[in-house]
C-alpha cells in the first residue's frame, strides 16, 4: 500500500526520542536543510512539514508553534508493512515500530498513517505503550488497510 506516516511531537521535547536535526556543512558552518531533516540514530529519516491546515483540519485542532509536524522519508514504512503481513518475527526488530512506540515517553503526540486520498477511518488515544505498535500493525493489514490516527494528549 501507498501509505504516509506523520508524526507530530511537541518541539520542546523532539530531544527526548532520539532524533536530531540533520545540519549540512558548508564553509565551516552548519546550516539546516531546507526544508528541516531529522534522523534517528537508527537512521529513520523524517523532513518537517511546514503547512500544519491539513493536519490541523486532520486532528480537529488547531496546531500552535510549539509543534513539530514530521514526514518520514525513508523506506522503512514498506518493512514494517512487510513484517505485519508476511513475516511478524521480524516485528520486534522493526526499528520504525520501536521508534514509534518510544513517542510514548512524551507529554502528547499524534501518528497519522494514511494513504493519499483517503480519510481518517479511526482516531484512536492511546493509553499505554503498547497500543501504539497493535493499532498501527492492525492497520497495515493487507485484508483490511485502515487510515489511522494516534494521539496522547
Amino acid at each position: 500500500m501507498d501509505y504516509v506516516l506523520n508524526v507530530i511531537v511537541p518541539k520542546k521535547e523532539i530531544e527526548n526520542i532520539d532524533l536530531n536535526e540533520k545540519m549540512i556543512e558548508w564553509g565551516g558552518h552548519l546550516y539546516s536543510c531546507e526544508p528541516p531533516r531529522y534522523i534517528t540514530s537508527s537512521n529513520i529519516i523524517f523532513e518537517q512539514v511546514e503547512n500544519a491546515q491539513y493536519f490541523s483540519t486532520v486532528i480537529g485542532k488547531e496546531l500552535g508553534e510549539d509543534t513539530v509536524i514530521l514526514e518520514l522519508k525513508s523506506e522503512m514504512l514498506f518493512d514494517l508493512e512487510y513484517g505485519v503481513n508476511i513475516d511478524k518475527a521480524r516485528l520486534k526488530e522493526n526499528k520504525l515500530l520501536n521508534f514509534l512506540s518510544g513517542l510514548f515517553s512524551l507529554s502528547r503526540f499524534f501518528i497519522l498513517l494514511a494513504r493519499e486520498d483517503e480519510k481518517v477511518k479511526q482516531r484512536c488515544k492511546v493509553e499505554k505503550k503498547e497500543d501504539i505498535s497493535i493499532r498501527l500493525c492492525n492497520s497495515l493489514k493487507w485484508s483490511d488497510p485502515t487510515d489511522i490516527l494516534l494521539y496522547k494528549e
